[in-house]
């Protein structure tokens, strides 16, 4: 009887597992079918507008070449060139510059140069001749003479002492005996690392991120700011996994596709799209990963585990069939109860190492990472357009950014930090409001924050463009935060500091300032110095965030409007556990204990003196409890941890092996007595690791 239950038992997992197994794949398949059509389609957006920036420059260019054939003095074509700098914010400036005499009889060269950065006008001719030939710094000219309009490989300005992309269009004589012949060029200017900016701005935030290569295969955009308008595509490719080698070929050759590729570092599935920008012919590279592409890992790991488990079910099968034909002897039911315990023990360790790598989920008030412009631009236009609806004032953004230098853990709750933190204040308004700032979580004791000015100073930015007062403090600062220790030890610690306005009279808030920094990607850290290290924490991401918050009161000043939605900067910090101290500390004695208690029980036979047996488990008890006093010390959580689920069903093993044991040992015939208490010892290591794996799985999933 018992072997047909178990050849049935047998057949109906079987049909299961196949059954998981096929749902598995299907999910699968279409997890690669949506990535691959999301990658494709957000590189094909990215490409248009990429292309249709490109196409404005080279529009622009067309029309100022036109208008500087003409015979002009120096007032109009400085009055040309800076309006046409000014016509397209992506460009640093503009170059006008004319071939040997061509601009006046008396006067060799003439090459005016508007940055539109430093609002200065810059003569090249009198930094070097521009028209020598066989020179990589003066291919910006000598090529789009020689060869018409065209955008140039990256190069090393002397003048402009930078590195630069630039578009540049020939323009002619308009009249007189050289009617028709180049006159000479009009050049529109990048530099590469505002370019850099300019597809970050677009890309960043979607896709891990973006390359721009010249017709050449030379950086104009790379995450790495060594690579761009030095290295080319094929000297990094040794330095790059043989299948983005190969896309890195592909991409030299003017060609466009994708591919998918195992990254090490992300322990995720790349997918790299490459294509052509059509108004330059410039290469362009996509990099996305598929888990922060199509966030679904918390479904991908709801199956895994599922399937996991199936099989492991039919494992114990088939190894039970299998000794069933015969007699189970002592061997076989310890060789079963050792292969329940480890598949058991694996499947919590694979749902453990899931859910400790898994990313932090956002709370519901908590928006995703602000990491480009765009973001900042429609949050802006959000609050603006409610205090439009509401007949309130606008608010004003203030550029904030934070840089922290220290980080350190008090105790479960307080943080202190270090560091500098700056602000870019509009000139009009930097004398009506109060510069400052305060950190809301502050710790309610004395001296939890020192807040000191470092320096103010006036800042001329681009022409077009907004001046402003930099307005930078140096702090240290306790901040009380409200970690959430539920999940303990696999729980994510998550830092998010809110800054606000010292007064909401002022009508400022705070939006992060993404220009200043090299990469707002959150896995690069932005905001924190590479010597921030957390003893027994890994930081995992940094980024900026906003928060809308409404008080219950109007703090005296008579309007309950103003603060029943204000915006709040918060700059956020994920932090991970590293593992082994904990699993030193407290799996250990849980680990000593289960195996003491397992010997106890192989020891233990009929006898009229059981008061050992009490003194023993009552001492297992105890030694538990110190353990699980010392973790409810550690961290004061309000909350019952998963990791005190361990400690409760290790105390339900001490009770049911006590009642156990006193059963087993008496004169009186008991339930266990068959076999010497076989069945209980063959059922002690899998029944914990059940519960375990029941609990674990409905803890998370």
């Amino acid at each position: 009887m018992v072997k047909q239950a178990l050849y049935v038992a047998a057949v109906v997992l079987l049909v299961i597992a196949g059954a998981f197994a096929w749902d598995y794949a299907s999910f699968l398949r279409s997890r690669s079918v949506r990535a691959q059509s999301e990658g494709a389609a957000t590189t094909a957006e990215l490409r248009a507008q990429l292309d249709e920036v490109l196409s404005r420059i080279g529009n622009e260019a067309t029309q100022l070449a036109e208008r500087l054939g003409r015979d002009l003095g120096p007032e109009d074509v400085q009055r040309i060139v800076r309006q046409g700098a000014l016509a397209i914010p992506e460009l640093q400036g503009v170059t006008a510059c004319y071939e040997p005499f061509a601009f006046d009889p008396d006067r060799r060269l003439y090459c005016p140069y508007y940055d539109k950065g430093t609002q200065r006008w810059i003569y090249v001719e009198d930094s070097y001749d521009y028209t020598v030939e066989d020179d990589p710094g003066t291919a910006w000219y000598v090529d789009v003479r020689k060869h018409g309009a065209r955008w140039v490989e990256p190069y090393y300005a002397r003048a402009g002492k930078d590195w630069y992309v630039d578009y540049g269009v020939p323009f002619h004589y308009g009249s007189g005996p050289k009617k028709g012949e180049v006159r000479g060029t009009i050049t529109m200017s990048f530099v590469v690392r505002g370019f850099k900016e300019l597809v970050h701005g677009m890309a960043l935030g979607r896709t891990g991120y973006g390359i721009i290569t010249s017709p050449k295969g030379k950086f104009l955009a790379h995450p790495l700011d060594g690579h761009v308008g030095t290295a080319t595509l094929s000297e990094v490719h040794p330095n790059v996994p043989e299948p983005l080698g190969e896309a890195f070929a592909a991409m030299e050759r003017g060609e466009s596709g994708q591919i998918v590729f195992h990254d090490v570092e992300h322990d995720d599935e790349g997918l790299f799209f490459y294509d052509r920008i059509p108004s330059s012919g410039w290469g362009l590279g996509v990099m996305f990963f598929k888990d922060d592409l199509l966030n679904d890992r918390h479904t991908l790991d709801q199956y895994t585990i599922q399937l996991s488990f199936v099989i492991s079910l039919v494992l114990v099968c088939l190894l039970a069939t299998w000794f069933a034909r015969d007699y189970l002897d002592p061997i076989e039911i310890g060789a079963l109860s050792l292969l329940g315990s480890l598949l058991l023990l694996g499947n919590i360790a694979l749902v453990g190492y899931l859910r400790h790598s898994a990313e932090r989920t956002l709370e519901p008030d908590e928006s995703p990472p602000v990491v480009d412009l765009d973001s900042i631009d429609r949050f802006v236009a959000r609050l603006h357009q409610v205090a439009d609806e509401r007949r309130d004032q606008k608010l004003i953004p203030v550029p904030t950014g934070l840089y922290v230098e220290r980080m350190e853990f008090v105790d479960g709750y307080n943080v202190n930090l270090s560091g500098r933190l700056w602000q870019k204040y509009p000139v009009e308004i930097v004398d009506k409001v109060e510069p400052g700032f305060r950190f809301t979580q502050t710790s309610p004791f004395a001296e939890a924050a020192n807040i000191i000015l470092a320096s103010r100073e006036r800042i001329a930015g681009k022409e077009g463009e907004q001046q402003y007062v930099l307005v930078a403090w140096d702090f240290r600062v306790t901040l009380l935060m409200n970690f959430d220790y539920s999940e303990y030890p696999l729980d994510k610690r998550h830092i998010d500091i809110a800054i606000v306005p010292m007064h909401r009279r002022d009508n400022l808030m705070f939006v992060p300032d993404l220009s200043s920094y090299t990469s707002t990607a959150p896995s690069d850290r932005i905001g924190l110095s590479p010597r921030v290290a957390v003893p027994g924490s890994q930081v995992v991401a940094s980024y900026y965030s906003f928060s809308i918050e409404g008080y219950p009161t109007d703090f005296g000043v008579g309007n309950k409007g103003q603060f029943e939605a204000v915006p709040i900067l918060r700059f956020n910090v994920d932090m991970r556990r590293r593992l082994l101290n904990e699993f030193v500390t407290y799996l250990i004695p849980i680990i000593v204990v289960l195996l003491m208690m397992f010997m106890l029980i192989l020891a233990c036979r009929k006898t009229n003196n059981r008061q050992g047996i009490i003194e023993s488990m009552a001492a297992f008890f105890f030694v538990l409890t110190f353990s699980h006093i010392d973790l409810r010390s550690a961290t004061l959580s309000p909350d019952l941890m998963y990791m005190e689920h361990f400690y409760f069903v290790t105390y339900t093993m001490i009770v049911l092996s006590t009642f156990n044991l006193i059963s087993y040992t008496g004169e009186r015939p008991s339930v266990f007595d068959r076999n010497h208490n076989r069945a209980y010892k063959a059922l002690f290591f899998p029944v914990f690791f059940t519960l375990i794996f029941a609990g674990t799985v409905w803890r998370f999933y």
